[in-house]
């Protein structure tokens, strides 16, 4: 539809898209044939930091960029809401990667919050999804992030602390 419900409507399916797209191709490159040469230099942080956001081997960041790039190609897109978009994904993608595990309580287990990204980093099998959880419940590979049972890695660090 076209106007802002169109713009709107664009900008849902892009994130949903490439949420799709992000989680196949994430879980494929932890696949024992790809993860060491592509995907490990990712997983060198455990407790994920703002730095691991971006740092990716040229073929990780690639293969994951390709669902950005195919959605306009495949679907009607304004090419200032591409923009945006991107600078929307970029700060999304540090986001996730910085610590602050605060989602409101009734979106916990369907926004992939860092707290979900930081148990993918710990745990390894769990959490792939970019925006989302739709595609790791479907896929069997959702994990509630251990930090919204009080057994995170702050959690645990706090912990020490007070001994």
């Amino acid at each position: 539809p076209p106007g802002w419900s169109g713009v709107f409507l664009s900008m849902l399916s892009f994130l949903f898209f490439t949420d799709m797209g992000i989680y196949w191709i994430h879980r494929g490159l932890h696949h024992k044939l790809f993860y060491k040469r592509f995907h490990k230099p990712h997983h060198l942080w455990k407790i994920a930091t703002p730095f691991a956001s971006h740092a990716f081997h040229p073929v990780d960041g690639f293969m994951q960029s390709l669902p950005y790039h195919v959605y306009p190609f495949l679907f009607p897109l304004h090419k200032v809401t591409y923009l945006g978009l991107y600078i929307f994904v970029n700060v999304w993608t540090i986001s996730i990667h910085d610590g602050d595990y605060r989602v409101p309580r009734l979106l916990r287990h369907i926004i992939n919050g860092s707290a979900h990204h930081t148990d993918h980093h710990l745990y390894f099998d769990y959490n792939y999804g970019q925006y989302f959880t739709l595609w790791d419940k479907i896929g069997g590979s959702y994990k509630s992030p251990t930090s919204f049972e009080g057994k995170g890695p702050h959690d645990y660090l706090r912990k020490l602390r007070e001994k």
